[in-house]
């Protein structure tokens, strides 16, 4: 849903960044189906390493690109992992043309925020521990919890240690703030979050239809935008 979202608004022929690409397969699909430019930059040195493509570059604060470089940034679900937001956004804001979009999906805080599970390894963290400890090592908890190199906790900045949730105005205000204009603000689905419980939990499949059902006729677990960069 994010990849289409994000797919409508990049016109052909333009330069692209993929803030948080993570292993790069948002950029490699967008490649096969669009004439664009595109690069792709991540905190986690690991994964850009596994990639081994040049296009993907580690990053540990600023951008290492010119003012005015791309005509598009994407950023899918990495916001809500950033300790230093307005960092992020005013350096997004630097590597953007005049008028350049920034195209975005941030979890939506609401009735079933709490039932996000990628957050229970923060509310028990002894549990997480001995879970992950068990079915890895306990070399690789350390790694990747206590003292990881990328400066993370999992996939979270040390710093924010969290998984936010961000309500819709807060959201807005924040990319004001940064020298952004909202263009297109949407959103998606209301039970993803008790429906993926429910499949984890009885280890069944759920049908299609319903996934596109939920995502579709709801607008509450994800926040879509599209934002201006202004001058």
């Amino acid at each position: 849903m994010n990849w289409a979202y994000g797919w409508e608004f990049i016109g052909d022929n333009k330069m692209v960044l993929d803030y948080g690409c993570f292993d790069g397969k948002f950029i490699n699909a967008l490649t096969e189906s669009k004439p664009v430019q595109v690069f792709g930059a991540d905190k986690n040195k690991d994964i850009v390493n596994s990639t081994n493509q040049d296009n993907i570059v580690h990053i540990q604060k600023a951008l290492p690109f010119k003012d005015g470089y791309f005509d598009v940034v994407t950023m899918f679900e990495v916001l809500e992992h950033v300790h230093d937001q307005r960092y992020v956004l005013t350096e997004i804001r630097r590597v953007l043309k005049d008028g350049g979009l920034l195209i975005m999906s941030v979890p939506q805080k609401h009735v079933f925020s709490f039932l996000d599970y990628g957050n229970w390894k923060y509310i028990f963290p002894k549990v997480h521990r001995y879970w992950y400890t068990k079915r890895h090592s306990a070399s690789e908890y350390h790694y990747r919890y206590v003292d990881n190199p990328n400066g993370l906790i999992g996939d979270v900045d040390k710093e924010k240690a969290w998984h936010q949730h961000f309500e819709t105005g807060e959201f807005s205000d924040l990319l004001k703030s940064c020298g952004f204009e909202i263009k297109d603000l949407d959103g998606y689905g209301m039970f993803a979050l008790p429906l993926e419980l429910i499949k984890m939990s009885l280890k069944i499949s759920l049908p299609n239809w319903l996934a596109r059902w939920e995502m579709t006729t709801f607008h509450h677990v994800k926040i879509l935008c599209v934002a201006r960069k202004i001058s």
